[in-house]
């Protein structure tokens, strides 16, 4: 299975595609491409699919904190249903666009007091998802659009479980994004730019895939005034959670630096000495077991690509916030991919060829039966009438000779709807060619059947007999029920027995 990420930050777009076997993880292709501020992401990410020969399996697309408006909110239930229901009214007069024109995704940061929950939203304009959408088109369908912060956030708190309470920082080219982890949740996202940026040019610059610093000490100011804010963002979330649990009783107890700045030096050093707290950053393909071809990993942007190869693995999982809910929901697909299409058809295939043996078999066996029993009936009908030499249909013959034995029903000039006997006689003489020998031994009537027995002189003459009293309207059905060679041969008679159904009964 196949799963790219895709990372949409403020200056460039990162992918990243994973390949999963079994429990086998391994990096299958990554790329960084820079973007213009402003520009429409849907270009550089189809520029991206091609670098990466993208073709077929799941896309997540991560989003920048510049996109998203984030807040936080205290609701007195747990249950998700309930949340998800009164985040409109909540959201309403906290949101700066109306509610009804942005998507909402939310998690439960934690538990509070008398049942409560700290909740987290995240919410995104609905022009700018469609808008990207409709210019993915063609190119590349997300199955997910997500927060990108929320992710990698979610990530590193299942990672490493002994130690769940952590502050996240994302150390990029014009912004720093923050996560607060506590016991394991995401409970607070902030994105700060640097203020130095809007005074003076950026003492940053994002060459090939990874950021050069163009002056030290303006960048050295630029993370000191990055972790000062972030200092003041939380100590007013702090406040505000004060009572009922939360953060206030989960402080951080590190610091984990992700980004295009998060290996460099001045930037660990100037973020511990501001925290105080231990500082590390993850290497994520040692702490996910990814293999890696060795020209893909000199492909391999560095921490640029850390929130895109998340995004890869949260496509595995398909868990967490996702924009794409309700109109802007993915079509449901029978299957996702042409591989599972090509499994299906060929376990249509073998099912179809399994079925096809099974009748097969059945009618074989039926076959056997059916010729069992009619060779059965044919010994029994012999044991019962030795004098018989040939046996076309034992069940009819069976039923003529019990028939005769038993007599004729009770006699009457008349039969059904007023159906004279000499009227019957009558419709056969006139029927039978003049140019048929016949002579009637034996003549049978009913009040449902007609039993003709006698002697002509050639099996042809037994069938026109029987062709020309089909053709009467007085018989349902004509059958005959035997047709022999006399013994004398000398004679050179056929004997016959033909039975004739009566019409109306």
């Amino acid at each position: 299975m196949l799963s790219l990420g895709i990372d949409i930050g403020d200056n460039h777009i990162t992918g990243a595609v994973i390949e999963q076997r079994g429990r086998r993880l391994s990096l299958r292709g990554c790329a960084s491409l820079p973007m213009a501020y402003g520009a429409d992401p849907a270009e550089t990410i189809a520029l991206l699919c091609r670098q990466l020969d993208w073709r077929d399996g799941v896309c997540v697309c991560g989003l920048s904190l510049s996109l998203i408006s984030v807040r936080n909110l205290n609701l007195p239930f747990q249950d998700a249903r309930k949340i998800a229901q009164v985040l409109p009214a909540e959201l309403e007069e906290q949101l700066l666009a109306p509610v009804e024109t942005v998507v909402t995704g939310f998690a439960v940061a934690g538990k509070r007091e008398a049942g409560g929950a700290a909740i987290v939203t995240l919410s995104l304009e609905k022009s700018w998802l469609r808008a990207l959408l409709t210019s993915l088109q063609g190119v590349v369908d997300p199955r997910m659009v997500v927060p990108s912060m929320a992710s990698l956030a979610a990530h590193l708190g299942r990672q490493d479980r002994e130690r769940p309470n952590f502050l996240l920082i994302h150390v990029d080219l014009h912004a720093g994004s923050l996560a607060l982890v506590a016991n394991g949740q995401p409970t607070f996202f902030r994105r700060l730019p640097y203020l130095e940026e809007t005074i003076f040019r950026s003492p940053f610059r994002y060459e090939r895939g990874q950021v050069e610093i163009v002056e030290l000490s303006a960048a050295m100011e630029c993370i000191r005034l990055l972790c000062r804010s972030a200092e003041r963002s939380l100590e007013y979330f702090r406040m505000e959670n004060r009572e009922g649990g939360g953060m206030a009783d989960s402080p951080p107890e590190r610091v984990v630096l992700t980004g295009p700045l998060a290996q460099r030096a001045f930037v660990t050093e100037i973020v511990r000495a501001e925290f105080g707290l231990p500082v590390e950053a993850i290497d994520f393909f040692a702490a996910n077991a990814l293999a890696c071809a060795d020209e893909v990993r000199q492909q391999w942007p560095g921490p640029s690509g850390d929130r895109a190869l998340v995004l890869a693995l949260q496509g595995l999982k398909r868990t967490g916030i996702n924009f794409r809910q309700g109109e802007f929901a993915p079509t449901r697909t029978l299957f996702a991919s042409k591989k599972q299409a090509m499994a299906a058809a060929a376990a249509g295939a073998a099912l179809a060829l399994g079925l096809a043996g099974f009748l097969g078999y059945d009618y074989h066996q039926l076959h056997q039966r059916d010729a069992a029993l009619h060779q059965t009936m044919v010994t029994v009908y012999k044991e019962t009438f030795p004098e018989a030499t040939k046996v076309q249909d034992p069940l009819t013959e069976m039923q003529a000779r019990m028939q005769s034995l038993r007599g004729p029903a009770s006699p009457s000039l008349f039969l059904h709807d007023g159906k004279r006997v000499l009227g019957l006689l009558a419709d056969i003489s006139a029927r039978i060619p003049e140019t048929v020998v016949l002579r009637v031994s034996r003549l049978h009537i009913d009040r449902e059947s007609l039993t003709l027995k006698g002697s002509t002189d050639t099996f042809n003459a037994v069938q026109a007999i029987k062709s020309a009293l089909a053709a009467s309207p007085k018989f349902k059905s004509v059958q005959i029920v035997s047709a022999t060679a006399d013994k004398d041969k000398q004679k050179g008679l056929v004997r016959f027995e033909v039975q004739l159904q009566l019409e109306g009964l």
